[in-house]
């Protein structure tokens, strides 16, 4: 078990993951960004959906609530909102950073440090 992602196996580093903090916080931005989800998202749902622990889900909605990005639904639940700028430019990102999805960040080779 790996101390910085539980059970879960870390992923490659992909451009939007790279880019929005990594994988598991990428794709829960995208799920609260889905227009074709009418009702709102819990972080437990969140984290069923996704397969990722739901204090990460949590933790990306805690993170959002002071931007003023989320909107509650009547039923429950949260998903980014519709009539925001800074909610409409993360759809926008998300959107924009979909061809990128699989492209890997290049990293310098690692090898032993010389003193």
């Amino acid at each position: 078990m790996s101390p910085n992602y539980g059970e879960n196996e870390p992923g490659t580093d992909e451009v939007p993951d790279w880019l929005l903090g990594g994988n598991r916080k990428r794709r829960v931005l995208a799920a609260l960004a889905r227009r074709n989800r009418t009702e709102g998202w819990t972080a437990a749902q969140l984290s069923d959906e996704l397969d990722c622990g739901v204090t990460t889900a949590y933790e990306v909605l805690r993170g959002l609530r002071p931007l003023g990005v989320l909107e509650a639904h009547p039923d429950g639940g949260v998903r980014l909102a519709q009539g925001n700028k800074l909610g409409r430019a993360l759809r926008s990102l998300i959107r924009e950073l979909a061809p990128f999805e699989g492209r890997a960040v290049e990293r310098p080779p690692r090898g032993k440090r010389r003193n």
